[in-house]
């Protein structure tokens, strides 16, 4: 019984050693007639891959160094065969990629993609279509290209382009686009765009505004369409001349579409091969700038008949400084002189009343003199020559102090400066302001209390009076001259100099309201700001701005 077992094993082995030679006899075939290049074998759960080479050598070396991966898959997914390129775009090494399943490298986004393709390739025989591999953390995008190798192999061809690059510089491009998208969009000027048949293309939203239409409606409307009435016009034979290589810029001129004027600028668009395909307008709503313009030419008429005006004023100013100097002065002095001289011979002849008189015609011609220099004096601040000349401040205002020296003492007065700088001033002007604002302060000390004048000086930044659009330069030289006098009440502080302008009655402080004026002149002279600010009983301060180009001078 037992021999008749083995006998029968025996011949189960030897029919199973005839089965497998009859399948190498085929395979051997197969592999003469070069249907077969690899072998997949899998054994402990593990696949191992086998290549043959064959008649197709040369062929294989030609693959192995495409610049692009060549895959050949099994009916599941396995790899069974890849290329250099394949590999090395993973960062991977060969053995981790040859016998694992394609399905591994495909990115989780792509995977439904892939697996449509894939099955298409099988069954139809080709599929092409973009998806992602995944190389760690790194995702690559890439064209791939399926073809069935049926009936010849049951596998699957694949080719993989890397989109790496195509994709940076598509984002790239994308990025720039936008950019210049979000230009135009926000760009203020009315741009458009039209083709070889007047044709619009495209246009941004100040042209959209400008037209009051959006460019859903006006994209694919001929020029003329648009702007009714152009037919045959300047504005279409530009655009024809433009679109035939010519670049036009065009005078300003009125639209007839919200009576605004434009200015256009027309250039044609080329391809990468030199071809026009179509033409940019751009035009420039320069209707502010023509307004302005009629603005400026109307100033100037005006600047043109305010310096005629001036003219005949200084004219009559210098006629007026004649005739202050010569004619008013002289029958003045005659009445000054006749009186003094019937005073000294006749004085004892006359009555108290006369002599009531005459003393009134004394002050009152004396009064007329003072008048008669002041005025001179202001009239000579604008017309004097300005030389200007770098001298010690500190100098000035000594010698101010010694011209004043009687009514100083008289006054018991306190005149204290602490200015030490070197400026570069109208000296004879400068020297009459000073003269004019310490006199000020003397004539207007309160009664019982005596005079204290202080003279300081800085250099001051714009920034501290940034809200004061008087000031236009950066530094300036600030002095600043303080009393305490009587003062008098804010609302004058612009009005005492003025022309005549007079706080007091003249029998209880004497002047003639022009000398703050003058002051005004000289500071003007120098480019400069004066302000004053009084307090009642308590003072006043004058402060002078000046800009510290000008009183640096020529270095």
């Amino acid at each position: 019984m037992m021999a008749i077992n083995s006998t029968e094993n025996l011949l189960s082995r030897i029919e199973e050693l005839e089965n497998r030679l009859a399948e190498s006899e085929q395979l051997i075939d197969a592999i003469k007639a070069g249907e077969v290049d690899a072998f997949a074998f899998r054994t402990n759960n593990k696949s191992e891959i086998f290549t043959l080479q064959s008649g197709d050598y040369a062929y294989r070396v030609l693959v192995e160094n495409f610049s692009e991966g060549a895959l050949n898959l099994s009916e599941d997914g396995l790899i069974v065969y890849s290329n250099n390129y394949f590999h090395k775009l993973l960062a991977l090494p060969y053995e981790k990629v040859i016998g694992h399943s394609v399905f591994k490298f495909i990115h989780s986004s792509s995977t439904g993609t892939f697996s449509e393709l894939f099955k298409k390739g099988l069954a139809a025989g080709q599929s092409k279509g973009e998806i992602n591999l995944s190389a760690g953390e790194k995702i690559i995008p890439v064209y791939i290209s399926l073809t069935s190798l049926h009936p010849n192999l049951p596998t699957v061809g694949m080719i993989v382009t890397d989109l790496t690059e195509k994709k940076r510089n598509e984002n790239e491009l994308q990025e720039k686009n936008r950019f210049i998208e979000t230009i135009i969009e926000s760009s203020q000027e009315l741009i458009a765009v039209y083709g070889h048949d007047c044709t619009l293309i495209s246009v941004n939203k100040a042209t959209e505004k400008f037209l009051g239409e959006t460019r859903e409606k006006l994209i694919g409307k001929k020029l003329t369409e648009i702007y009714p009435g152009t037919k045959g016009t300047k504005p279409e034979n530009d655009l024809l001349r433009a679109l035939k290589g010519e670049f036009i810029q065009n005078e300003a001129y009125l639209s007839k579409v919200n009576g605004r004027y434009i200015q256009n600028y027309l250039n044609p668009l080329k391809d990468e091969n030199g071809n026009i395909y179509a033409a940019l307008t751009i035009a420039h709503d320069v209707t502010d700038i023509k307004q302005a313009e009629a603005t400026i030419k109307k100033a100037n008429k005006q600047l043109e008949e305010k310096n005629i005006e001036l003219e005949r004023s200084n004219t009559e100013l210098a006629s007026f400084t004649y005739v202050a100097s010569h004619d008013l002065q002289e029958p003045l002095r005659k009445i000054q002189t006749f009186s003094n001289m019937l005073l000294e011979k006749e004085f004892e002849k006359f009555s108290d009343y006369a002599r009531s008189i005459f003393g009134r015609m004394e002050i009152a011609a004396k009064r007329m003199q003072t008048l008669i220099d002041d005025l001179l004096t202001y009239s000579r601040t604008n017309t004097s020559d300005r030389k200007f000349k770098r001298v010690k401040l500190n100098t000035i205002i000594e010698e101010v102090k010694e011209d004043l020296k009687e009514e100083i003492k008289e006054k018991d007065a306190f005149v204290e400066s602490d200015v030490s700088c070197e400026i570069n001033i109208l000296e004879f002007q400068f020297r009459q302001l000073l003269h004019n604002l310490i006199n000020n302060s003397l004539k207007f000390a309160r009664p019982g209390q005596a005079p204290h004048i202080k003279i300081t000086s800085e250099i001051v930044e714009r920034s501290r009076y940034e809200n004061d659009n008087r000031f236009t330069e950066q530094n300036y030289f600030h002095l600043i001259i303080t009393d305490n006098g009587i003062g008098f009440e804010s609302i004058y502080n612009e009005k005492i100099f003025e022309l005549f302008q007079r706080l007091h009655d003249r029998q209880e402080y004497n002047g003639t309201g022009i000398g703050l004026a003058i002051v005004k002149r000289i500071v003007e002279n120098h480019n400069g700001i004066i302000t004053a600010h009084g307090e009642v009983n308590i003072g006043t301060k004058f402060d002078i701005f000046i800009p510290l180009s000008v009183v640096e001078g020529p270095l």
